[in-house]
């Protein structure tokens, strides 16, 4: 089972995995990515009974795409319904060794031939594997009480270590008490949507919150689904300095995550809209920046330490790797055995990017080893428990630590009305490796 959010960025579905098609290098000329042709022809051939070209189709597509969990899925259903358990079993073995966990191997009618052949049971014991928690060593745990609901983001001040969040559904910015209870430090006047990403400036003056309209937030209405914008506050007043909006348009929008580069620029994720935003310093409302018809689902972002290179996650297509100069966006290859997709939160450590990877099953947290030209040259899972990190949310870092949430309370509103108890949630604490490459 993949991913347990359930908005346009991050599918909630009872599958192996529900990401959406990509690519390997960005050209825009093209209108989609292959993959996605590929796969949707796939599975026009294969309802109309032509199983040869459908394999093509979904072998084409993982040369473009050969770390996309679902085309390798796809490719053993098709080899087990042609009888070829040998070329099935290879296929789920690729997923096996990502790391994925598939508890519904054995459930799964395509596969229901293959259950008395002994590499059947070897895949079953390997997923399972897959699914243990992993990486705990050295972890630490903080509790925040009293939760209402959805704790997207977490951000402690540098300087005075006081710890905020951003709720999407009560469309505040919380602040943790000595006690882990929460009081609430936006004010309700300050008109914000769900609060999505935070972060500090610099210098420590000013938290920024991206905020947008959701179906989970409180008080959701049809006509707010294109409004969306940044929050600069003023941590000496602890007041609202002014909003920044997204120019008025048709379309729909999340800003889910943005990166604070050195010089002060904010450089905007949008879940739903194909752009990358800016925020110049001094700017007064954000930019178009970047927009590309193969971004599919833009999640967290990440400047590298010397302003060279920017990198987003992309939900459906992995990671991309954006030169600020040129714009020009290249994705970034996977190592073998490993898989970039579904991916949200994205930060930078000296030498790689640490990542929330929520898209998959099981839920876990990266760390991808970059070269000096920003290339992933190794993918480690530091973190994964599925009992203690079920809906993981995003994260920052904290000197030689990464802290993130683990059950942010996105399960808590698949149906936007409902009205769960308060509930604690829990703030993990883990050593990352922070050697230069």
């Amino acid at each position: 089972m993949p991913a347990s959010h359930s908005l346009h960025y991050r599918v909630h579905t009872r599958t192996f995995i529900t990401l959406v098609l990509v690519l390997a290098i960005v050209t825009v000329m093209l209108a989609e990515p292959p993959q996605r042709t590929l796969l949707r022809e796939a599975a026009a051939a294969q309802q109309a009974g032509d199983n040869v070209t459908a394999l093509a189709k979904l072998k084409r597509a993982a040369k473009f795409a050969p770390d996309y969990p679902r085309i390798h899925l796809e490719l053993a259903r098709l080899h087990a319904r042609q009888n070829d358990p040998a070329a099935a079993f290879a296929s789920l073995r690729v997923l096996a060794d990502m790391g994925l966990a598939f508890g519904e191997l054995d459930h799964d009618p395509a596969f229901a031939a293959l259950h008395n052949e002994a590499a059947f049971a070897a895949l079953r014991d390997a997923f399972a594997a897959n699914a243990r928690p992993l990486g705990l060593a050295g972890e630490t745990r903080r509790s925040v009480a009293g939760v209402t609901g959805i704790l997207e983001s977490v951000a402690t001040h540098p300087h005075t270590g006081e710890t905020f969040f951003g709720d999407v559904r009560n469309r505040c910015i919380w602040q943790r008490t000595d006690d882990g209870s929460l009081k609430k430090f936006s004010a309700d006047d300050d008109g914000l949507l769900g609060v999505f990403a935070l972060k500090f400036s610099a210098d420590g003056r000013t938290l920024w919150a991206s905020s947008s309209a959701v179906t989970a937030m409180n008080g959701y209405r049809d006509s707010d689904k294109s409004r969306g914008f940044v929050a600069e506050y003023d941590l000496a007043s602890r007041k609202l300095r002014r909003l920044h909006p997204l120019p008025a348009d048709d379309r729909e929008h999340v800003l889910g995550d943005f990166a604070v580069a050195a010089d002060g620029t904010l450089y905007v994720t949008d879940s739903t809209a194909p752009v990358i935003w800016r925020l110049p310093p001094g700017a007064d409302a954000l930019e178009s920046w970047i927009s590309y018809p193969w971004f599919i689902s833009l999640q967290g972002a990440a400047v590298s330490s010397d302003g060279r290179l920017l990198f987003v996650a992309d939900y459906a297509n992995g990671i991309w790797r954006i030169d600020p100069v040129t714009r020009q966006a290249t994705a970034l290859r996977a190592p073998a055995g490993s898989t970039l997709f579904g991916i949200d939160g994205l930060y930078m450590a000296p030498g790689a990017l640490l990542a929330i990877q929520n898209g998959i099953t099981p839920q876990r947290v990266l760390r991808i080893a970059l070269t000096p030209a920003g290339e992933a040259s190794a993918v480690t899972v530091l973190a994964q428990d599925p009992q203690t990190m079920p809906d993981l949310s995003l994260g920052q870092l904290a000197g030689e630590r990464f802290e993130f949430i683990g059950d942010s309370g996105w399960v808590l509103f698949d149906d936007p009305a409902a009205q769960p108890a308060a509930h604690t949630i829990t703030l993990h604490s883990i050593p990352f490796t922070s050697t230069h490459p």
